[in-house]
């Protein structure tokens, strides 16, 4: 650990919230953090403080702002290069990103999203279908079951993956590998930075060969083919499309199922609500964004030139992550009730930043949102009173996603 890190990001921490949060907290409005393999960065620990960071145009996704990287300080071989360096929305600003963005956009769009709602209960009544044979009282993954495989169907139903499982199993597991940061070098080189964009470049190759048309995919390759996207740029969008597009919302379920099987008083109220012809969804969706955060950092900013974030000095090519695993629990921000339990009634929940904030806000959010909002009610109305495994939910390994290798549950 570099010698002037105040705190060192550990790719699993035991305890994310208790140890992790509270002492970047305690660090102050910007702390100095150690990432694996010794690289340093800046974290903001302040609602308003990553709300700066991520809508300030004196903050650049270019990479080329980071002086550390530019002076070649940076390993070569460092695991999470894969991601920071790739050409798509994660790593642009201005101009070029609202080109790469506005595609994804028209995809997803408040009327597109609306129409997807048949897909989405229909994938959801299947799945919830198929757990139904589990044998009353055993124990059962909800994550790898549930919440992970319904917005990988709908992801892969918009990108035109096809349904033969194939591909779609792949495109899971290089996803998963990505956002492991316990990886090792040669994980992250061969089987992620080359198998990743070679999978993709096949998936358009197969579908150039078929002609098809209707699908976010060949949107991108169509604007490829007129010039206004590189082959670069549309892989590296179909990469952030691929990741963004079922793990944040997988981890967004299962945090919302933990809240309200942990704080039973949440279910109990949820169900009157439905009772009195109310909708609770929403408002739980809300607060499981700001409770876990289905993202655990957002990484990267580049500060441009000097910048005072509450008192304290981030200096032009330092590199800047929002620790919203830290941020969201901020008793500061959010007083009351208590930030640590998962509250639904809370009446500030949606000042939450869990989809960022400025340009680069989130463009699958209502996707997102409405996917959980299905996946729960259709959840709690097949089954009403699961309940967790008291073993705790193994958390996987990354400094990017907050999520879980596994939600062990019984369902009754």
């Amino acid at each position: 650990m570099d010698s002037t890190a105040e705190f060192y990001l550990e790719p699993a921490p035991a305890d994310l919230h208790g140890t992790e949060g509270k002492a970047l907290r305690a660090a102050g409005p910007v702390a100095t953090v150690a990432l694996p393999g010794g690289v340093v960065a800046k974290a903001v620990t302040t609602r308003d403080g990553g709300a700066l960071v991520m809508g300030d145009p004196r903050f650049s996704k270019d990479i080329r702002h980071w002086g550390a990287h530019t002076r070649g300080e940076i390993p070569a071989d460092w695991p999470l290069l894969f991601i920071i360096e790739g050409k798509g929305l994660l790593t642009t600003d201005g101009e070029t990103h609202r080109r790469l963005r506005l595609p994804i956009q028209r995809a997803l769009s408040p009327r597109r999203v609306q129409a997807l709602r048949p897909r989405i209960e229909a994938i959801a009544d299947r799945l919830l279908a198929d757990l139904a044979s589990v044998p009353a009282g055993e124990e059962t993954d909800l994550h790898n079951r549930f919440a992970l495989p319904l917005p990988l169907e709908v992801i892969c139903s918009l990108l035109g993956v096809p349904e033969d499982g194939t591909l779609r199993k792949e495109l899971r597991e290089l996803s998963a590998a990505a956002m492991n940061s316990g990886a090792g070098v040669e994980e992250v080189q061969n089987t992620v930075a080359h198998r990743f964009p070679e999978t993709l470049m096949s998936l358009i190759e197969q579908k150039r060969a078929r002609g098809d048309q209707d699908d976010l995919t060949m949107e991108l390759v169509t604007a490829m083919d007129e010039g206004e996207l590189t082959e670069a740029e549309v892989i590296g969008n179909l990469v952030v499309t691929v990741i963004g597009g079922h793990e944040t919302t997988a981890n967004l379920i299962c945090h919302a199922v933990r809240g309200l099987l942990t704080y039973p008083r949440t279910l109990e109220t949820a169900r009157a609500r439905l009772a009195a012809g109310e909708d609770p969804w929403p408002d739980i969706v809300e607060e499981a964004l700001r409770w876990e955060s289905p993202s655990r950092n957002i990484m990267f900013r580049y500060a441009t030139e000097d910048v005072d974030v509450e008192g304290e000095v981030i200096r032009k090519g330092e590199a800047v992550l929002v620790p919203l695993s830290a941020i969201q629990r901020c008793p500061h921000a959010f007083p009351d009730p208590d930030p640590e339990i998962f509250a639904p009634d809370r009446p500030n929940a949606s000042r939450h930043i869990a989809f960022g904030v400025g340009p680069h806000r989130c463009p699958g959010a209502s996707l997102a949102r409405l996917e959980a909002e299905i996946a729960l009610h259709r959840l709690f109305e097949t089954f009403p009173e699961p309940a967790l495994s008291p073993e705790p939910a193994p958390r996987v390994p990354s400094l990017g996603i907050n999520g879980y290798r596994e939600l062990p549950v019984v369902l009754r």
